[in-house]
């Protein structure tokens, strides 16, 4: 079975418990833009849309990395960057499809999921289960969880 991370938007309260999480469990820091998700919280609008790497199978960001940084960890089928190559040329978040690679200014380094080596800390971290982490041959609708306005 191959799993991936899936976001149902209309589950999501915009409370960042993914972010928040993720920041943490990745960077050791509670801090927005250390973290390999990102929602962009609009108030007005009442949705919250999230931006994760898709672990896409020909992943352009590794095609362009000059120093082979991103690299597929084979038995758990998930993109890495392998830090000690990275030279933070930024040409993999140019080329993300998906706008999924960041870079953290606390860092000075380049960030995407890794989906935490197949354990994503987001999915378990969600209240509302926007964030579910399934075989992506499963295609059956993620349950709705109705927010309280």
């Amino acid at each position: 079975m191959r799993y991936a991370l899936f976001f149902h938007a209309e589950s999501c309260s915009g409370c960042l418990s993914c972010v928040t999480n993720c920041s943490l469990r990745n960077e050791g820091v509670n801090s927005p833009s250390s973290a390999r998700i990102h929602i962009e919280v609009d108030p007005f609008e009442g949705i919250y849309p999230a931006v994760y790497c898709r672990q896409c199978t020909k992943a352009p960001c590794a095609a362009v990395c000059p120093v082979e940084a991103i690299k597929r960890h084979e038995s758990k089928e998930y993109w890495y960057i392998d830090y000690d190559l990275c030279i933070g040329c930024k040409a993999c978040m140019e080329a993300c499809p998906f706008g999924a690679m960041f870079f953290d200014p606390n860092t000075d380094k380049v960030l995407k999921c890794e989906t935490c080596q197949g354990d994503p800390i987001c999915v378990k971290s969600c209240p509302t289960q926007a964030l579910t982490w399934r075989d992506v041959t499963d295609r059956t609708a993620p349950k709705k969880i109705m927010k309280s306005s």
